[in-house]
C-alpha cells in the first residue's frame, strides 16, 4: 500500500490564499445570481455583461424565460382550416322592369306582395299622351292635305294653260310648215329663217308643260311619302296604346317598387319594378371572389341549422368593374336546389367555404411559439422549470400552430392563457338567434292617381279644391271645380274650315259624276276620302272646344285618400292637363320603415302599433313584401322596406282613415318592432363563454382532469348568444361557463 504523501509546509502556504479568494468570488456570484443583477441569456439573446471574469465550463439544462409565468399548455391533435363566412339571403330569380323610352309614369297595376301572370299588366300608362299624340298628327295631316288640293287645283289650271300653248305653237308651226318650199329653192332659207321662232316657241311650250308634269309628280310623291308615314305612325300609337303600359313576362309576386309618382318623368332603361318566381330560388351574398372559391375544399350553405349544396355563379371581371365604377354594391350570387320547395324567400343565409384544412395536426398555442435567425422554438414546462425546445412548424389559423416536428401530443408547452378557465359548466342546446328591429313606420299608398285639368283649347280658371290632405273620399266625389271660358272666335273658325271641307267634297263628287277617266276617278275618290276624314277631326276639335263651357265639377277615379294637392289658388289660370287632387286607392296603403342596412327581407313578420283617435293602442302583425336589398339592382334600392297589414287592421289603426283628415301626424304614429335576420334551430354558445383570438373564437372544454379549448366559426349572434356555423361543437356538449 501506498503512502500518502505530506503536503509541503511551503506549498500550504502557497495555495490555501488561492482558495480563500475563489471562495470569495463563487459567494459573489451566487449574491449576483439571487439579486437578479445577472442570468444566462435566452437562445438568440446577446449575452449580458456579467461580474465573473470566466464562465463555468457547462451550462445548465434548465433557462427560465424572461416573463413566464410557468403555466402551460399541452400540444393536442386539432383540425386546422381558414374558414370564410358570409351573409346571404334567399332571394327569387327576379325580373326587372324598365320603359324602352323616356316618357311619363302612369300608375301601379300591381304592388307589393300581389301575385301576377304572364300578361297581367303591371304599369298602366299615363292618360291622354298618346291621345294627343294622334291627334296632333291627324291635324299635321289635314293641313297637308289642304295644301296639297289647293297645290292640285293651281297645277290643274297651270297645266290646261300650258297645254292649250303648247297645242296653239304646235299648229302654228305646222301650219307654216305645211307651205315649206323645197330644200333647193331659193325662198327656202328665207322660208327657214322665218320658221326658227315658231319652232323654238313650240318647243319651249311643250318643255314647260313637261317640266311643270314633272314638278306636279315630284310634289304628288312627297305628298304620298310624308301622308303615308303619319298614317303609319298613327296606326303604330294606336297599335301600342293596347298594349300600353308594362305587362309581366312570367308568373311572379312582385317584390319591389322604383316608388314613382303619377307624371312623374322616366328615363330610358330606369328601372320601375320587379317581379320574383318563388319556385325559383337563389342565394344572393355579400361578395366572395373567384379565387377563395378556387382555393376551397368545400362550400355550402347554412339555413336554420341544415347544410345545403350550392354553386358558384361567375361573375366576369367585366362585369365586376362596371358594377364597381356605377358605384354598386356588388354581390355573389349561388344556385340552390330546393325542388319540394321547403325553404322559404327572404330566409337568411350563411354561407361557409372551407380552405386550407389540415386534419389531425399537433398544435400549440400561436403565441406559445417563438423564432430567432436559427429557427423556430417552444418552452416545454418540467417540474416548475422551462427547457428550451427546437420545432419545426407548419399551417397556422391565426391562434393555434402546427407542430410538424419537436414534440410530441401531450407535451406541456409554456403558455400564459389569457383566457379563464371557470369552474361552472354548462350545456349548448338549439336555439334561435336574432337581432331586433325597432323604429317609426310611415303610411305609403304607391297606387294613386291625379284628377287632372281636362279640358283644352280652352282658358280654365280654378274656383275651388273641395277637399284636403288626408281627407278620405269616395270614387265620384267632387274633389275640385274649374270654370271654362270658351274662344267663341276659334269656334267660328273651326265651323268654317269644316264648311269649306264639306263644300270641296261637293264639288269633287260634282266633278266625278261628270268624268269616266280612271286615273281623275282615283284620284278624285282619293281626294273625297282625305277631305271626308280632315271633316271628321276638325268635328272632333269642335266637340273637345264646345265640350268644356261654364262650371265643371271633378270627381275621384277611386275610393281612397287625398294624398296631394295642387298649390293654385282660387282665381288662378290652369293649363290643360294640370295636375289638382292626388287620391290614393284606399286598398293600397302599405307602413314604409327606414332600412339602409337591409336588415328586413320578403317573408319577415312584424308588430305595427298606432295610437287611435282614442288615444288606446291599436296593434297588428304585418308582413315585409319587399325584397331584401341583396337581390335588386341599384336602382331598386331605396333604403326602405315596405310592410303589409290587413285592409281590416289598417282601417283599425287610422279610424277607417277619419283620423289621418287633416293630420300629418299620422307618418309617424306607427311603430314597427320585429326580430330581423333570424337564423332558427342552431347550436348556441353563450357570449360570456367565449374566447377570442383574433377573427376565431373559442371555448375552453372540460377534458379528463384539465380543459381545452374547442375552435368555432361564429355564423353571427346577438346580445346573448353566438352561434356556431363551422366547428367541433354540437348540442349536448358540455363547456366551461360562468
Amino acid at each position: 500500500m501506498k503512502k500518502r504523501r505530506r503536503p509541503d509546509k511551503d506549498f500550504l502556504i502557497r495555495i490555501i490564499p488561492m482558495f480563500v479568494g475563489l471562495a470569495a468570488l463563487i459567494g459573489a456570484a451566487v449574491c449576483i445570481w439571487q439579486a437578479g443583477l445577472f442570468r444566462f441569456p435566452a437562445r438568440g439573446e446577446q449575452p449580458a455583461e456579467v461580474l465573473m471574469e470566466e464562465l463555468p465550463e457547462e451550462e445548465p439544462e434548465l433557462i427560465e424565460p424572461v416573463g413566464s409565468a410557468l403555466s402551460f399548455e399541452r400540444a393536442s391533435i386539432r383540425e386546422l382550416a381558414t374558414v370564410t363566412v358570409v351573409r346571404g339571403v334567399v332571394c327569387p330569380a327576379t325580373t326587372e322592369y324598365t320603359y324602352d323610352s323616356e316618357e311619363p309614369f302612369g300608375t301601379y297595376a300591381a304592388l307589393p306582395g300581389d301575385t301576377v301572370h304572364t300578361g297581367d299588366t303591371l304599369i298602366k300608362p299615363g292618360e291622354n299622351a298618346s291621345a294627343d299624340t294622334v291627334e296632333e298628327i291627324e291635324e299635321a295631316n289635314a293641313q297637308l292635305l289642304d295644301d296639297f288640293v289647293v297645290y292640285q287645283q293651281d297645277y290643274a289650271v297651270d297645266l290646261a294653260k300650258a297645254k292649250k300653248t303648247e297645242w296653239e305653237t304646235a299648229y302654228a308651226y305646222q301650219e307654216m310648215a305645211a307651205f315649206a318650199p323645197a330644200e333647193d329653192s331659193p325662198w327656202y332659207a328665207s322660208w327657214a329663217k322665218g320658221a326658227m321662232a315658231p319652232e323654238k316657241r313650240m318647243k319651249e311650250a311643250r318643255m314647260a308643260r313637261q317640266k311643270l308634269e314633272e314638278a306636279y309628280r315630284e310634289r304628288q310623291e312627297l305628298f304620298d311619302l310624308e301622308y303615308a308615314y303619319n298614317e303609319t305612325r298613327i296606326a303604330r300609337i294606336r297599335d301600342s296604346a293596347t298594349d300600353a303600359g308594362i305587362r309581366a313576362d312570367a308568373d311572379g309576386v312582385v317584390v319591389a317598387l322604383a316608388g314613382y309618382a303619377p307624371g312623374d318623368r322616366v328615363a330610358e332603361g330606369s328601372r320601375i319594378l320587379a317581379t320574383g318566381d318563388p319556385s325559383r330560388k337563389d342565394i344572393i351574398s355579400e361578395y366572395v371572389s373567384k379565387s377563395v372559391v378556387n382555393k376551397s375544399e368545400e362550400i355550402y350553405a347554412l339555413i336554420d341549422g341544415v347544410r345545403y349544396e350550392i354553386q358558384y355563379e361567375v361573375m366576369e371581371p367585366e362585369e365586376y368593374r362596371r358594377r364597381k365604377q356605377e358605384d354598386d354594391d356588388v354581390y355573389t350570387t349561388w344556385h340552390l336546389a330546393d325542388p319540394e320547395d321547403t325553404i322559404p324567400m327572404g330566409r337568411t343565409v350563411t354561407v361557409v367555404a372551407v380552405e386550407n384544412r389540415v386534419k389531425n395536426a399537433l398544435c400549440v398555442p400561436k403565441d406559445a411559439v417563438h423564432r430567432d435567425d436559427s429557427g423556430a422554438y417552444v418552452y416545454l414546462y418540467d417540474d416548475g422549470e422551462s427547457v428550451f425546445t427546437s420545432v419545426q412548424t407548419g399551417v397556422s389559423d391565426g391562434a393555434y400552430t402546427q407542430i410538424l416536428s419537436g414534440l410530441g401530443e401531450g407535451d406541456p408547452v409554456i403558455y400564459d392563457a389569457p383566457y379563464r378557465v371557470d369552474k361552472k359548466t354548462q350545456t349548448l342546446k338549439k336555439g334561435e338567434v336574432n337581432t331586433p328591429f325597432s323604429t317609426d313606420g310611415y303610411l305609403y299608398y304607391p297606387a294613386a292617381e291625379w284628377v287632372s285639368n281636362p279640358a283644352k283649347n280652352v282658358t280654365v280658371y280654378l274656383k275651388e279644391v273641395t277637399v284636403e290632405r288626408y281627407e278620405p273620399v269616395e270614387e265620384g266625389q267632387v274633389v275640385a271645380r274649374i270654370s271654362v271660358v270658351t274662344d267663341d272666335i276659334e269656334i267660328e273658325r273651326v265651323k268654317r274650315r269644316i264648311e269649306r271641307a264639306e263644300q270641296r267634297v261637293s264639288d269633287l263628287q260634282q266633278r266625278r259624276a261628270m268624268t269616266n277617266n280612271k286615273d281623275e276617278l282615283e284620284s278624285i275618290d282619293r281626294q273625297i276620302r282625305d277631305r271626308k276624314r280632315s271633316i271628321e277631326s276638325a268635328k272632333k276639335e269642335l266637340a273637345k272646344r264646345s265640350r268644356y263651357s261654364g262650371e265643371i265639377a271633378l270627381k275621384a277615379p277611386c275610393a281612397g285618400l287625398v294624398t296631394d294637392l295642387t298649390s293654385r289658388k282660387a282665381g288662378d289660370m290652369l293649363d290643360n292637363g294640370e295636375k289638382l287632387v292626388q287620391v290614393s286607392r284606399g286598398d293600397s296603403c302599405f307602413i314604409v320603415v327606414e332600412d339602409k342596412g337591409g336588415m328586413l327581407s320578403y317573408g319577415d313578420t312584424a308588430t305595427v302599433t298606432a295610437r287611435t283617435s282614442n288615444g288606446l293602442n291599436a296593434e297588428a302583425e304585418g308582413h315585409v313584401v319587399s325584397l331584401n336589398p341583396f337581390g335588386l339592382s341599384k336602382g331598386l334600392r331605396s333604403g326602405y322596406a315596405i310592410i303589409k297589414v290587413s285592409q281590416e287592421d289598417m282601417n283599425a289603426m287610422t279610424d277607417g282613415g277619419s283620423t289621418l283628415h287633416n293630420g300629418y301626424w299620422a307618418r309617424s304614429r306607427f311603430s314597427v318592432d320585429t326580430e330581423a335576420r333570424a337564423v332558427r334551430d342552431v347550436v348556441l354558445v353563450p357570449r360570456s363563454a367565449v374566447y377570442r383570438a383574433g377573427d376565431n373564437t373559442y371555448v375552453v372544454v372540460p377534458d379528463g382532469d384539465g380543459h381545452k379549448l374547442v375552435r368555432f366559426i361564429a355564423g353571427g349572434s346577438d346580445n346573448a348568444n353566438y352561434w356556431v356555423a363551422y366547428g367541433d361543437l354540437e348540442e349536448g356538449m358540455t363547456i366551461c361557463s360562468e
